[in-house]
């Protein structure tokens, strides 16, 4: 499995696949392309995803992960009214709009993780709509699935060194596109500036910037970690700063990828920040809406099927009473003719009805209703888009044929969810996955099945 980071940048857009088979995750490709126009161009996109499968051979690109740098966002502190993040991204945006030098409906933005006591304090980062759907498109074309943006505060923070599962507090010097300084306290962010490379060499300001930083913390001085090759004349006014070690094979140039390539794999870092296009959140909503619309019938089937069953079986089971009734009195009569009255009919039919049970196992015919079956392929169904085509029911067996989407993965939690539904009395096979002839989804067969009941399928 291998996850993928893509940085751009005025003069070119890096890539750096790391593949996450081993404990540590290892690099397994690093490469640039050089911008024909700043922040590159379809063209750049095609050479970078060429580049790509290069240097995976035979291996099919997941998902990538893109950032954005400094000079494509806007970063704004804002004071909201509540301090947890779910609520903060709900509001947040309407604290934006008239207060950035683009269209509101051009605003797309999401909020930086704030400390676990936070006081309402929150930092904003927000880009362009039509730059970023743009640009997720050039990728697209190209092969390479954007699946995330994030930008270059969030890939900081995933940089940064690991403090239980959390970056280090401390404050956080980056130089690798433009300057970024972000102060972090208790996994959250409670300070951030951004400013053009150029103030490097000439960093009073800078400095400025950082000791009031430092100030705010009101607590004993926090250590200074510089991310990327920072200017001597920078360096040189911070002596006692800590440098945080390139990976090997990585060079400045390509760091802001790396770090892009890490946010999968560090779920928790960056609190689950992304700048969504229009197309990507209209088209979860359609998934929403396709998933309801199919979970809503399947509920109703289920319960017609259930009811039509009860009744069935009701019928049945006065069927069987009356057979056996009739099977006993003809036992009777045939040994013992003489004999008008049967003495403990009702336990003479209770011991043919075991009887019929035990041989309905036997042949394995025994199993759940169809209704209940369905039920239970119907609750297991995850959320995604996963679509049932066809449902065959033969005794014990259950056939389930449908398509997941472009995710083979729904396909295995789909199967997880049945074997845990139908018990440890069943079994739930792929028989089948794999992607369509135009590769826009997986189609898949599912059979359910009652252990030691394996004929020919």
């Amino acid at each position: 499995m291998h996850t993928i980071g893509i940085s751009i940048s005025r003069d070119r857009l890096c890539a750096v696949a790391l593949e996450e088979s081993t404990p540590a995750p290892r690099i397994a490709a690093v490469l640039s392309v050089p911008c024909a126009e700043p922040f590159g161009t379809p063209e750049d996109a095609a050479a970078l995803s060429e580049a790509l499968r290069e240097a995976l051979p035979g291996i099919p690109l997941p998902g990538a992960v893109l950032t954005l740098p400094p000079p494509l966002t806007f970063l704004r502190p804002m004071t909201l009214p509540v301090t947890d993040l779910p609520r903060a991204r709900a509001i947040h945006l309407a604290e934006l709009e008239g207060n950035l030098p683009i269209e509101d409906e051009e605003i797309l933005s999401d909020l930086l993780p704030a400390p676990r006591d936070g006081a309402g304090l929150f930092f904003a980062v927000a880009a362009r709509r039509s730059f970023v759907e743009n640009t997720s498109e050039h990728f697209v074309t190209a092969g390479i699935r954007v699946d995330r943006v994030v930008t270059d505060p969030v890939v900081l923070l995933l940089l940064a060194p690991d403090g239980d599962g959390s970056p280090r507090d401390g404050i956080y010097l980056s130089t690798v596109n433009d300057v970024l300084l972000l102060r972090v306290s208790g996994g959250g962010v409670t300070a951030a500036r951004q400013f053009p490379q150029a103030m490097a060499d000439r960093p009073e300001e800078l400095l400025g910037a950082l000791r009031e930083a430092a100030v705010e913390a009101g607590v004993a001085p926090l250590t200074v970690f510089l991310i990327g090759e920072t200017p001597a004349p920078l360096a040189d006014a911070l002596p006692d700063a800590v440098r945080v070690p390139l990976p090997e094979g990585v060079s400045s140039a390509q760091l802001a990828a790396y770090g892009a390539a890490l946010a999968p794999l560090r779920t928790n870092v960056g609190g689950g920040f992304s700048l969504r296009t229009s197309a990507e959140a209209a088209m979860e909503q359609e998934r929403d809406r396709r998933w309801r619309l199919a979970t809503g019938i399947a509920a109703g089937v289920a319960v017609l099927l259930a009811l039509g069953a009860f009744s069935f079986a009701g019928w049945t089971e006065g069927e069987k009473a009356a057979r056996a009734r009739a099977l006993v009195k003809k036992e009777f009569a045939a040994v013992a003719p003489e004999v008008r009255n049967v003495v403990q009919a009702g336990a003479q039919i209770r011991a043919k009805l075991d009887s019929l049970r035990r041989e309905q196992k036997e042949l394995g015919t025994e199993a759940p209703p169809p209704a209940d079956m369905l039920q239970l392929a119907s609750q297991a169904l995850p959320k995604g888009e996963i679509a049932v085509r066809e449902i065959s029911i033969e005794g014990g067996r259950m056939r389930i044929e449908g398509d997941a989407g472009n995710d083979a993965r729904l396909v295995e939690t789909y199967r997880a969810g049945l074997a845990s539904a139908f018990g440890p009395d069943f079994s739930a096979t792929v028989q089948e996955s794999g992607g369509s002839v135009r590769g826009t989804s997986v189609k898949f067969t599912i059979l359910v099945e009652k252990k030691g009941d394996r004929r020919a399928s």
